[in-house]
């Protein structure tokens, strides 16, 4: 009887480890499986912020070509909500797939880029075919610049991804917005109303982001 007994104990204990080992296992597949659906997102995101970095020169010339017809404007209005959707469609992406585990990816440094180059590159170059005021469009290039330096430096030497504030999204979104406007040729007082709420947007939220850039520079030296 007693051997009996003992012979059920090992039977139900190799049994319980058996059915350890394959829950380790079915775990361990679905972890392999969702590091790769993770890693297909960022590819994804990734791919869509070096499309916007490549069609930069393609926002210079149709915003160019404006000055020779109407069309161009169309064109050009079409271009930039296209790239203004891939910025949300792959900032979306990018946390569905990191979620709460990091990732430090390759588009954490590309994105911030992308999204100032081509805004900048169309503020230029309706500054060259004088549809916009000079000092307007120095204020956002130079805003931006600091900005992107400021962000690269504070990553590239402190590990600190320096998340955007509410402030600065809608200064960025003001800016978008005085694409649009500019684009579709409202009337003068509609539109210089519109470069004065951009200029204080900018000059406040550029102010806000240095010094979010100095916090977190002092604290990692703490």
């Amino acid at each position: 009887m007693y051997f009996r007994h003992n012979s059920r104990d090992e039977i139900v204990t190799a049994h319980l480890v058996l059915v350890a080992v394959q829950q380790q296992s079915n775990d361990s597949e679905q972890g392999v499986a969702r590091h790769k659906v993770r890693r297909g997102l960022l590819r994804i995101a990734d791919s869509l912020t070096v499309m916007r970095l490549l069609a930069t020169p393609l926002v210079v010339y149709v915003v160019l070509q404006t000055t020779e017809s109407r069309r161009y404007d169309l064109y050009a209005l079409a271009l930039i909500a296209v790239l203004q959707a891939t910025d949300v469609l792959d900032g979306y992406l990018a946390r569905q797939a990191k979620g709460s585990v990091p990732l430090r990816t390759l588009g954490e440094v590309l994105d911030p880029i992308a999204d100032k180059l081509y805004i900048n590159s169309a503020v230029i170059a309706l500054i060259w075919i004088e549809r916009i005021p000079l000092w307007i469009g120095a204020l956002i290039v130079l805003r931006d610049t600091l900005i992107l330096a400021g962000w690269l430096a504070t990553y590239l030497g402190t590990g600190v991804r320096l998340l955007p504030n509410k402030l600065g999204k809608l200064a960025d979104t003001s800016q978008a917005v005085l694409l649009i406007l500019v684009l579709i040729r409202p009337p003068q007082p509609v539109l210089y109303a519109w470069f004065w709420l951009t200029a204080v947007l900018t000059v406040a939220s550029g102010g806000l982001y240095l010094k979010e850039a100095l916090g977190a520079r002092h604290e990692a030296r703490l």
